[in-house]
């Protein structure tokens, strides 16, 4: 079973580097580059996991973050962002609704891995 993903950053190279590696990982990835088109992604498909960027104009990953929230308690939502995760957890892990948070720094072949470990937890 493919996992479905939605992908919102408005960084494109790194959008499509992410979209590259999660997809030579089995998962099927469907990227928006800023958090309005995103949400609209979100209420026109299902999806098994969300990964959002902190910082994106017209709707930031925070806000995204929390609208996904209150209309789907369930689905995984891991942040990606460069920013210090100290600085932003309060937010990531409270309003946005976060499972997860991975940092654009580390390797972004480790982001397969934590995706498949929310996505097994879910299951059980």
């Amino acid at each position: 079973m493919k996992y479905r993903i939605l992908h919102a950053d408005d960084d494109t190279l790194f959008s499509r580097i992410v979209k590259q590696v999660l997809q030579q990982n089995g998962f099927e990835v469907h990227s928006a580059f800023d958090g309005e088109q995103a949400w609209l992604l979100f209420n026109q498909m299902s999806f098994d996991s969300c990964l959002l960027d902190i910082q994106m104009p017209h709707l930031d990953g925070i806000g995204l973050g929390e609208r996904i929230r209150n209309a789907d308690k369930q689905v995984p939502i891991v942040f990606l962002s460069g920013e210090d995760p100290a600085i932003v957890a309060a937010e990531v892990f409270g309003r946005g609704g976060g499972n997860g948070y991975f940092t654009k720094t580390l390797n972004i072949r480790q982001l397969s891995a934590l995706l498949n470990l929310h996505l097994n937890q879910r299951i059980q």
